[in-house]
């Protein structure tokens, strides 16, 4: 063969070659790009991506234990937008009573929901007060009882009230600023504690904040067990709130403390000094809790709080009413911190992962 052939072959080869490669990377492109009805992970859950013309959101389905994407709305809610001023409000309650699981201490709860009770005022024209609890257990039992007509849950105690027979369903839950609708939970330590993980445990004192709190119980006691240990291979003290946990790793009550979305420095935890502790392990993504709604409220009433919350709980209306003092959406807080931007809609099976989860660690908190 002569080198003008030679040089045909090898050139009809890499062209052969080049095209087999873009046709196979085109196909793992496609395999890995996100999209209705293809496989997530676990990681993942609860991740919203926008995929024109709409958007879709890492779920998890119970029945066959899969985690895949789901098509959602690109807005904050596909209810439709009713008049509030024409519904029939002849069997309307005469207050509205708001609460949600303990977080922080009860004052500073009713400050961070100052204006979110300042909206509901307003757009429903009655009284609005806020039920004030100390314990996860404390709301659970009002819900149960109906002395609460709306709660902002953790996952896990949702499930529990309503698996102990509260009559409610759930409306919407936070959506953030980047787009998510999750956050995790995070082990705490002193700086030189010697802890570097969950694995590093066995035999100490640690502190955790309720039996009944997705990150700071249920979210925790997977971890341990993927470690290969279980609550009984370490003492351990529920302190009732994130930040009471962080309290107890302050005070050396214990030597390492479970907690999400705490700030070190700042508000009740502003006497701890950030450099002098690490965190050493944090979860994967844990779904944000629900807002739910009384089911048994009267329907037209159920329809105007579900309207308020899904189009006017974001920070847009806030500063264009003027809600707790927001001017700019930036800086403007309508629940929590500023980290919330909205509220997005969410159904019941979107909880399945934390059921599963339950499963998983025969949570005894998690049964009725």
């Amino acid at each position: 063969m002569n080198k003008k052939s030679i040089r045909k072959v090898v050139a009809v080869v890499a062209a052969t070659m080049t095209s087999m490669f873009m046709v196979s990377s085109q196909v793992n492109a496609s395999a890995a790009t996100p999209a209705a009805g293809k496989s997530c992970t676990k990681t993942q859950y609860g991740k919203v991506l926008k995929v024109k013309p709409t958007s879709i959101q890492c779920t998890y389905n119970g029945k066959t234990k899969k985690y895949s994407w789901m098509r959602v709305a690109m807005t904050a809610s596909t209810v439709k937008p009713i008049d509030i001023t024409k519904l029939d409000k002849k069997d309307w309650p005469k207050k509205f009573i708001i609460g949600g699981v303990p977080a922080e201490n009860a004052t500073t709860m009713q400050t961070k929901w100052a204006g979110m009770v300042d909206l509901f005022k307003t757009e429903l024209g009655i009284p609005v007060e806020f039920y004030s609890a100390s314990s996860y257990a404390g709301v659970i039992e009002a819900s149960i009882s109906k002395k609460i007509d709306f709660v902002a849950w953790g996952a896990m105690s949702y499930i529990v009230a309503k698996l102990n027979g509260a009559k409610i369903e759930p409306v919407g839950l936070s959506k953030y600023v980047d787009g998510t609708t999750s956050y995790t939970s995070k082990l705490w330590t002193r700086t030189g504690s010697g802890i570097t993980g969950i694995k590093d445990l066995k035999g100490k004192k640690v502190c955790l904040v309720s039996a009944t709190s997705t990150s700071g119980g249920l979210v925790p006691t997977e971890g341990i067990l993927n470690a290969g240990m279980t609550l009984k291979d370490m003492t351990t003290s529920f302190e009732g709130t994130h930040d009471n946990s962080m309290l107890g790793l302050s005070t050396n009550k214990c030597e390492a403390s479970f907690a999400c979305c705490v700030i070190i420095g700042e508000s009740t935890l502003k006497d701890m000094k950030p450099a002098e502790y690490k965190m050493v392990w944090e979860s994967g993504a844990i779904p944000n809790g629900p807002f739910s709604l009384n089911s048994t409220l009267p329907a037209s009433f159920k329809a105007a709080v579900k309207d308020i919350v899904l189009k006017k709980l974001n920070k847009e209306y806030f500063v264009e009413k003027g809600f707790n003092g927001c001017t700019a959406v930036a800086t403007c807080i309508i629940i929590e911190d500023k980290n919330t931007a909205s509220v997005q809609e969410v159904k019941d099976p979107f909880y399945d992962y934390i059921r599963a989860m339950c499963e998983a660690t025969k949570s005894s908190s998690c049964k009725a």
